[in-house]
């Protein structure tokens, strides 16, 4: 890290003096007519070595910083410290954490430390042959002006600089372990129950498993047979990206006459004794052996978001046979499914590659310029609701009736509109999609027609990667429907971009995939118990999450920590409410979305009503009963209610006593999907609120 010109003076620490250079001693003389707190004693002249050539200053010549200027020249040392990579290793050297460095006393502290203890503050030289100064409690900060004075970023910095800046450094160290013991043995302590080292030995599982691998392109086929095995094994686990891909399972093992279940964030139906169970990836049971297990969309094991929910399945279920279905991209997903069966202890029995698509995928070459010469089969895929909405209705006003499925409707809505799109005698025979369709529904699409390549993916607008234009490409066609699919763009410019997706050879080498990873609620249980207990205070759960994040040891090679942005967001926004962390880690993983105010407000109001006890239906979603059918312009709130009603059942699932009125809210969502579905089969106007 390298400060700006303006934050380099010419500076040196003197028992309580910090001392300006002689240019800039000059001008402050002139431009400052506040007293100065300290003045100098008589030294010798010290030499020191710049980059264009010597200067002799005489000390006796320097001006004096005011306390203010300390405070200042203090915060950007240390600063400069804590950013210093030789610095960071030193201080890693010595078991310190980075947290404890950047807490808001630590500059102010070090500064007095260096002033007022006599046998801590040591000599730096900064020039071969530089007079050292004998028994003066001496701190040169020259070595800032010449180490970033540095005309290129990748200079190397001088020996004798190094050597200052160690010194600065070792200080640092003296300061901090003999001022916050307290504080690093908590640390120390706490880190122990942040060991992630060993991840495949959380789990109770039977081993060995066999591995079977299938990878292949999108419509290829590579749960088919999985699935097969599943359905004609005595107990079977399917676990799914999507609750609308688990419910597709779970009716497909209900039509093979078998007793089975469903299980989602939301929902739990079936039997307790069923042999067969679907599930989202997020509820996997891991308390229970399984002849044949599925894990499906295995590629998402790196997602940042949701990855961890697929390293845990990976890692925890227990079953005979376990089959582990995805993309056969990145390259590097294989290598990391080996090693990581290996890590278990299990034998990777089967590698299935389906390079093939069952239906062969065609690109398009001329662009579809205008909404009237969208044909039947035809899917026209958006990247926001509003374009969906908006595309509707201009599809409308060209006398098409398109259905639509985006990613805020309703699962069961969203299987309704695709069930109209399916259908050939319901008149809605075009699809206007987001990318919600890459995953999980059941579409009869001939040809898939992209909008624009460009999404605004939560953080920047960004062009979609190859492996996102294949994959949703790789809807058209359906296998056993027809012969071909077809890809194809709007925009002309758009088309090269589609030609190399899908075209165009895969990188030979991609960066190693990792799996995403996260704490379990009971490692974060006694870590926070043990936190507190040293530092003898309560810690809010936001910070208490980012403590145990930023001191937890994961194996690299195969893991990284999943992102905690969306946890911790939701936790900042709890942290009026005193919950303990096991149950506060369980609210901030709700699916709530931070910008969905009406959802927000309504987790804010469980969490509270929960600490009370119990969480009854809210009074403004009993009225919803009563209400007249909407209009198409309520769909935007009545989505919003719906998804308070998924908050509630959500919760209900895993705290069932605190949240009573199941049925009642059950009610409710099934009333809203209802009004929803019918307002979507009204035609809308181009100004929808």
């Amino acid at each position: 890290m390298r400060l700006r010109r303006s934050a380099q003076p010419v500076l040196r620490l003197l028992r309580g003096q910090v001392a300006l250079g002689p240019s800039q001693a000059a001008s402050s003389a002139q431009s400052s007519t506040a007293p100065r707190p300290f003045t100098t004693s008589s030294h010798p002249p010290l030499s020191f070595g710049g980059r264009g050539g010597q200067t002799i200053v005489d000390v006796n010549d320097l001006d004096i910083l005011s306390p203010a200027e300390v405070g200042k020249l203090s915060i950007k040392l240390w600063q400069f410290l804590i950013s210093d990579a030789e610095s960071l290793r030193l201080f890693a050297e010595h078991d310190i954490p980075h947290f404890l460095l950047a807490a808001g006393d630590m500059p102010q502290g070090y500064c007095r430390f260096l002033q007022n203890d006599p046998a801590a503050i040591a000599t730096c030289d900064f020039e071969e042959g530089a007079q050292e100064i004998e028994r003066q409690n001496v701190i040169n900060l020259q070595l800032l002006q010449n180490v970033l004075e540095a005309p290129t970023e990748a200079q190397a910095v001088q020996a004798p600089e190094a050597k200052a800046l160690r010194q600065l450094a070792e200080l640092a160290v003296a300061f901090v372990e003999s001022n916050y013991q307290p504080e690093l043995l908590a640390f120390r302590r706490a880190r122990t129950l942040a060991d992630l080292s060993k991840p495949e030995s959380w789990y109770p599982r039977k081993n060995p498993r066999n591995w079977h691998l299938h990878l292949g392109v999108t419509n290829s086929g590579k749960t088919f047979g999985a699935l097969q095995d599943l359905l004609a094994a005595p107990s079977g686990l399917y676990m799914a990206p999507l609750r609308l891909l688990a419910w597709e399972i779970y009716e497909k093992m209900g039509k093979a006459g078998l007793r089975c279940a469903l299980l989602t964030g939301q929902e739990r139906l079936g039997p307790e004794n069923a042999t067969h169970v679907a599930c989202t990836v997020e509820m996997a049971p891991i308390t229970r052996h399984w002849a044949v297990a599925v894990l499906d969309e295995i590629q998402l094991i790196s997602d940042d978001q949701r990855g961890s929910a697929w390293t845990r399945a990976l890692l925890g279920i227990s079953a005979e046979q376990l089959h582990i279905c995805g993309a056969n991209e990145p390259k590097s997903l294989e290598t990391l499914l080996h090693d990581l069966a290996a890590s278990c202890g299990d034998p990777v029995v089967e590698v299935e590659h389906l390079k093939e698509r069952l239906v062969p995928l065609k690109l398009q070459e001329e662009p579809v310029r205008d909404y009237s010469e969208l044909e039947a089969g035809d899917c026209l895929v958006c990247f926001s609701r509003a374009e969906v909405l908006e595309a509707k209705s201009r599809l409308e006003a060209v006398g098409k009736r398109p259905c639509v499925v985006y990613g805020s409707l309703p699962p069961e809505v969203r299987q309704e509109q695709a069930a109209l799109f399916n259908d050939p005698n319901s008149g809605h025979d075009v699809l206007v999609a987001s990318d919600a369709i890459a995953l999980g529904l059941n579409l009869q699409i001939q040809r898939v027609v992209f909008r624009s390549t460009w999404k605004f993916d939560g953080h920047a607008t960004r062009q979609l990667t190859s492996p996102e234009l294949r994959q949703l490409a790789g809807r058209a066609g359906r296998y056993g429907l027809t012969s071909l699919g077809v890809a194809a763009c709007c925009q002309g410019d758009d088309l090269p971009v589609l030609r190399e997706a899908l075209e165009g050879a895969s990188p030979a080498l991609t960066p190693p995939t990792r799996a995403a990873l996260l704490p379990l609620p009971e490692q974060l249980e006694a870590f926070s118990l043990s936190l507190e207990a040293d530092l003898q205070r309560p810690l809010p759960f936001a910070e208490l999450v980012e403590r145990f994040l930023s001191i937890a040891q994961v194996p690299e090679d195969l893991y990284f920590l999943a992102q905690a942005n969306h946890l911790i967001a939701l936790a900042r926004f709890l942290e009026d409410l005193r919950l303990p962390p096991q149950e506060k880690f369980v609210f901030c993983q709700a699916p709530v979305g931070l910008s969905d105010v009406a959802s927000l407000t309504a987790l804010h109001r469980f969490a509270r009503d929960f600490s009370s006890g119990s969480v009854a239906l809210p009074a403004e979603l009993r009225e919803l009963l009563s209400q007249m059918a909407v209009t198409p312009r309520k769909i935007l709130e009545m989505e919003s209610f719906h998804k308070v009603c998924e908050t509630y059942l959500w919760l209900a699932a895993r705290f069932p006593s605190a949240f009573p009125d199941v049925a009642a809210v059950e009610e409710v969502r099934r009333h809203l999907s209802s009004q929803l579905s019918n307002a979507l089969q009204l035609p809308l106007d181009h100004h929808l609120e």
